[in-house]
């Protein structure tokens, strides 16, 4: 499977399209992302998702990130990985002995060959998550934030927005320093030239060989069949 999604370099123009399009009647057209020149000079980047499977239970995912723009560019990449919120409300579930799941980074996630996620399931069972390269692994709960929205305290410091908070406004506190949670993120962080790719490998599966090897291993024949 492919995506291909289109990032502008600069702000997401959100104000501008809520603002332009509110003042518009029925009968204008729709003022749409393309129009607010936020690509203007071609200052955005291309990033390819590609999965492909080496079997059942191991995924393999490669990012690819082209600078369409005239200079060099940073780009914040995240790779997510999270369990659907379910104890929240399936108190039935969870009263019949289910445990909330868990993601955790362990005790020595960096072994010469990236950073690993372990994630564990009482129905799916034990998965790692095993990332190319030394990003900063960042972990939330996937819990809505109750306190944005509503104005109530939320149960946790942690929140399912905690990571946007970290990386975009440098709230180091909305994330756990324990390496554990819910929700949890591989924080690239990339200056990619003009005309230039930069990529990063991922790997998630249930063989436990997978935490002490590279990501790469048989990679390049599975692709070849993808």
């Amino acid at each position: 499977m492919q995506l291909l999604y289109k990032y502008p370099q600069a702000a997401f123009p959100y104000a501008d399209l809520v603002e332009t399009n509110r003042r518009r009647g029925k009968t204008d057209p729709e003022y749409e992302l393309i129009d607010t020149g936020v690509f203007a000079d071609n200052r955005y980047f291309d990033v390819f998702v590609e999965y492909a499977k080496a079997g059942p239970d191991d995924i393999l995912i490669r990012i690819s990130a082209v600078n369409r723009g005239p200079e060099s560019a940073e780009l914040h990449l995240l790779p997510t990985l999270w369990f659907r919120n379910a104890w929240s409300w399936d108190h039935e579930r969870m009263d019949a002995g289910d445990h909330q799941p868990s993601l955790r980074r362990p005790d020595a996630s960096a072994n010469g060959h990236g950073r690993v996620v372990i994630a564990e399931h009482a129905e799916l069972g034990r998965y790692m998550l095993t990332c190319d390269g030394m990003p900063d692994l960042l972990f939330t709960e996937n819990d809505t934030n109750v306190q944005r929205l509503y104005g109530a305290p939320n149960p946790s410091p942690y929140v399912k927005d905690g990571i946007n908070d970290a990386v975009v406004h440098s709230r180091a506190a909305a994330v756990n320093p324990a390496g554990n949670g819910t929700k949890a993120a591989a924080h690239y962080r990339q200056t990619i030239g003009a005309g230039k790719t930069a990529t990063i490998r991922l790997r998630l599966t249930n063989d436990e060989r997978r935490t002490t090897n590279t990501v790469g291993d048989s990679w390049s024949s599975v692709l070849r069949r993808f």
